[in-house]
């Protein structure tokens, strides 16, 4: 698991969570715009020890949706993304976004210069939005994030992102 120092008091905390056989979670820090913690469970395993959770403002979760047949891992990751729901409702705020949701607010963040389609486009806007390449190297904001947690960092950061815009019109 990866580490940075605390947040200040004036951070807003979300909890990014792309469910599935394995999950992937990200700690976001809108405020400093910078990953605090990330990793990957079991399904709905969430890891020990779990205190880390009440410093969390808002959870979002990436919502499984079917676009046209339904395959039997997509069954799989609506039961995790339920499960996980419940194990949040101490959580006062969980929100949900759908992957397509996330690569619309991504692509239109770029305008139009990543469109993104699949995990690597996403990745490339995150960096590209957090200053660069060097964003995902050792001592740049998105260090440590690694497979599922990227897909649990977009979620979190599109929140964010959104949540931000509608603040500030």
């Amino acid at each position: 698991m990866f580490s940075l120092p605390p947040s200040s008091k004036n951070s807003i905390l979300i909890l990014g969570i792309d469910p599935g056989v394995t999950t992937g979670w990200c700690l976001y820090d809108s405020t400093r715009a910078c990953v605090i913690r990330a990793g990957e469970f079991p399904g709905f395993q969430f890891p020990e020890p779990t205190e880390w959770l009440a410093e969390v403002d808002v959870a979002v979760i990436e919502r499984p949706k079917g676009y046209g047949p339904t395959r039997p891992q997509l069954v799989d990751c609506g039961y995790v993304a339920g499960r996980i729901v419940g194990e949040l409702r101490q959580l006062e705020a969980v929100r949900e976004l759908t992957r397509l949701d996330v690569c619309k607010s991504l692509t239109a963040a770029m305008s139009g210069e990543i469109r993104c389609r699949n995990d690597a486009t996403v990745w490339a806007a995150l960096l590209h939005l957090h200053g660069g390449e060097l964003a995902g190297k050792k001592g740049g904001p998105l260090y440590g994030v690694k497979a599922h947690a990227r897909a649990a960092l977009a979620v979190a950061f599109v929140w964010g992102m959104e949540t931000k815009s509608e603040v500030t019109l």
